[in-house]
């Protein structure tokens, strides 16, 4: 069994910033980091630009992998957390591995969810929250002329935009009356969606999604409006969840995330 000092699962920008901090107060003490991504840590907000092929996958790292030679960090990458046993002080990988830690730092963000949509599940769609993600979608664009867009959030309107750039012709089906209604007002978001429609995106805004079918090699989506829309890639971005289900039983106490103190423990 692998013994570290300090354990920090996942690898984004909170974990990167925990993991220097770590190494402000403690030079010597061993750091290991696991991520169920294959890729070195990446941003991502640039996960859009890959899709479009605007950014080489292989050039979004945040940190090469001698960074982690120069800290002193074990980076584990392709091996999800699956079970924690807070008491014992152990993690235990999708590897079979196991992780015996003096403190844990969870960072595992959050992972797409699916809106309750008849049909979905049973056809092809794609989701955009880690690099493989991006890569697939990429691939995928030469066979695309048209693509549709569940949601438009921060990552529906990104995806949508670089999809537009790629040469297709996206449709975003937003069940809000407006874009980016999270985020902005009413005036700066009828801006944005001026700007997405002078770029040829189709907004549907104010529209819910009542069912999803196989049609032909690709998707019809049909909304409560009786409007049916035929496209080659379906891109579902209708929010996120903390990722959690690895902490069941774990000792961790857990309601809609992580609940923690003052002190983020």
């Amino acid at each position: 069994m692998q013994e570290t000092q300090y354990l920090i699962v996942g690898a984004s920008h909170a974990a990167l910033s925990a993991l220097q901090a770590i190494r402000m107060q403690d030079a010597e003490g061993s750091i290991t980091m696991v991520t169920r991504d294959d890729a070195l840590p990446y941003s991502p907000t640039v996960l859009p630009y890959v899709v479009s092929g605007r950014s080489a996958p292989e050039r979004v790292a945040l940190k090469e992998g001698a960074w982690f030679e120069q800290n002193k960090v074990g980076f584990i990458r392709g091996a999800a957390v699956t079970a924690v046993d807070a008491a014992a002080k152990r993690a235990k990988l999708s590897s079979g591995e196991e992780i015996a830690y003096g403190k844990l730092l969870l960072a595992t963000g959050a992972a797409p969810i699916l809106p309750p949509v008849p049909g979905l599940k049973d056809v092809k769609f794609h989701v955009l929250r880690s690099l493989d993600d991006a890569v697939k979608l990429n691939k995928a664009l030469p066979n695309t002329k048209q693509a549709v867009v569940l949601g438009a959030g921060l990552v529906g309107m990104h995806a949508a935009e670089n999809l537009a750039k790629a040469g297709a012709a996206v449709t975003v089906v937003e069940m809000q009356p407006r874009v980016l209604a999270g985020y902005f007002d009413a005036e700066a978001s009828s801006i944005i969606e001026a700007a997405f429609a002078a770029k040829g995106v189709k907004l549907m805004l104010g529209a819910k999604v009542s069912r999803c079918e196989t049609a032909g090699q690709g998707v019809r989506v049909a909304t409560d409006g009786d409007a049916a829309l035929d496209a080659d890639l379906l891109l579902v971005a209708a929010g996120v969840a903390p990722v959690t289900d690895f902490l069941a039983g774990s000792g961790v106490a857990i309601d809609r995330g992580v609940l923690v103190d003052d002190t983020m423990r």
